[in-house]
C-alpha cells in the first residue's frame, strides 16, 4: 500500500484560478476531490495497521482549519508544480508531532502547501503580477480532519482511499 497523511482541502474560485493561469503555464490540474495539504509522506507498506495505532493521539490534538492564500511553485529551473499557500508555522508544528509520531526524520523540509496544478509547459512568471478581484480573498481552507490515505496510481490519476480519520 502506498501511504501518505493528508488533511482536504477546499479552494475558491479553483475555476477562475485555473482560467487565469492558462497563459502562464499548460497544466494538469488536480481534481477539486483530491485537493490536499500533506502532512507525510510514508511509501509503500504492507498494512496500514501499524500507523493507525501510532496515530490514535491526533485525534486529541486541537486543530482548526488554515487559510489558503497566495500562490508558489516548486521546481528548477522551471516550475513542475503550482501551489497555494497556507501558515507553515502552525502546519510546521503538526507536521513535526506526526513525524515523531510515526518515528520519521523527513530529509526534505517541510513546506505546507496544496499543489493545484502539475506544470507540463511553462510560459512565465506573469501569474506573480496578475491582479484579480479574487486574489485579495482567501482562496481556500484546509480541513482539520487529518487521514490516512491510500494512494493507488492509475493511468488516468490517482485515486485516494482514506483508510482511517484522526
Amino acid at each position: 500500500m502506498r501511504l501518505f497523511l493528508a488533511s482536504y482541502a477546499t479552494v475558491e474560485f479553483y475555476e477562475e484560478i485555473k482560467r487565469d493561469m492558462h497563459p502562464f503555464f499548460d497544466a494538469k490540474w488536480v481534481e477539486p476531490k483530491n485537493l490536499h495539504l500533506t502532512w507525510l509522506f510514508l511509501g509503500e507498506h504492507p498494512s496500514a495497521s501499524p500507523f493507525i495505532d501510532l496515530l490514535r493521539p491526533l485525534q486529541s490534538l486541537p486543530r482548526l482549519p488554515m487559510a489558503l492564500q497566495g500562490f508558489g511553485t516548486f521546481g528548477h529551473p522551471a516550475p513542475s508544480h503550482f501551489f497555494l499557500k497556507t501558515s507553515q508555522k502552525v502546519a510546521q508544528i503538526i507536521h513535526e508531532k506526526i513525524a515523531s509520531m510515526v518515528g520519521v526524520n523527513p530529509e526534505n523540509p517541510f513546506r505546507a502547501h496544496v499543489t493545484l496544478a502539475r506544470i507540463k509547459r511553462f510560459h512565465s512568471y506573469g501569474f506573480r503580477h496578475i491582479e484579480k478581484p479574487w486574489m485579495s480573498e482567501s482562496l481556500g481552507r484546509v480541513e482539520a480532519p487529518i487521514y490516512l490515505i491510500e494512494s493507488r496510481l492509475t493511468p488516468s490519476g490517482p485515486i485516494y482511499i482514506p483508510i482511517e480519520e484522526f
